[in-house]
């Protein structure tokens, strides 16, 4: 017979804003959130190609820095400065029973397989409903 899946879990997860942007620095900004989910899901997704070519992993770690001006934002200068990030840049490094060709190709495939790094790297419309009451 079939497996019961699990109940659902409810997660709460607390955002923060540093001083610059009238916070209390009191937990990741949502900015933060997104090069988080970047990592995670890239990370998760070579250590899957990893074990589908039969590759032990000894070492994984994923650093993220984005370079964001809050002037768009904020809404101080929008002719100069967009909103979002203008670069993301992503450093790997990853160890494990490979040579070091394979592991590129361990990491080029999971970053091919990411979600999240797709939906950043190529976009994805967003359409917005509204029900104003």
């Amino acid at each position: 017979m079939g497996r019961t899946p699990p109940a659902p879990r409810a997660f709460t997860l607390d955002a923060g804003e540093p001083a610059i942007l009238v916070g209390t620095d009191t937990g990741p900004n949502p900015a933060e959130y997104l090069l988080h989910a970047l990592a995670a899901c890239a990370t998760t997704s070579l250590v899957f190609s990893a074990a589908a070519r039969k590759v032990r992993l000894t070492m994984v770690e994923s650093t993220l820095e984005g370079d964001l001006d809050v002037q768009g934002a904020m809404g101080v200068n929008t002719e100069d400065f967009r909103n979002g990030f203008t670069a993301i840049r992503m450093h790997i490094r990853i160890a494990g029973d490979a040579p070091a060709e394979k592991l590129r190709t361990v990491v080029a495939r999971g970053t091919d397989r990411s979600v999240v790094f797709d939906s950043i790297a190529n976009g994805v419309p967003i359409s917005v409903d509204v029900d104003a009451v």
